[in-house]
C-alpha cells in the first residue's frame, strides 16, 4: 500500500485492491465502469470529484489497510 501515491492511477489501485471499489462507490465515484481509470490518477480523481487530493489519499490508505487488517484477524 505504501506505492500509493497521487500519481498512481485508478486502475492500479483496482488491479490490485479489487475491493478499493466499494470506497470509490461510496464516494459516488463508480471507476469500474468509467474509461478514464486507465489513465486518471488518483490525485486528478479526487479534484475531479471534489476532494481534498492528500484527505483523499489518505482516506483511500485507510480503506486499504482496515480491509487487509479484517482478512487476517
Amino acid at each position: 500500500m505504501k506505492t500509493i501515491d497521487m500519481k498512481t492511477t485508478i486502475q492500479q489501485v483496482l488491479k490490485k485492491y479489487p475491493f478499493a471499489q466499494k470506497f470509490f462507490n461510496s464516494r459516488n465515484m463508480y471507476c469500474n465502469i468509467c474509461s478514464c481509470k486507465k489513465h486518471e490518477t488518483i490525485f486528478q480523481a479526487a479534484i475531479n470529484y471534489g476532494h481534498e487530493p492528500e484527505q483523499f489519499l489518505k482516506e483511500l490508505k485507510g480503506f486499504i489497510l482496515e480491509h487487509e487488517k479484517s482478512k487476517t484477524g
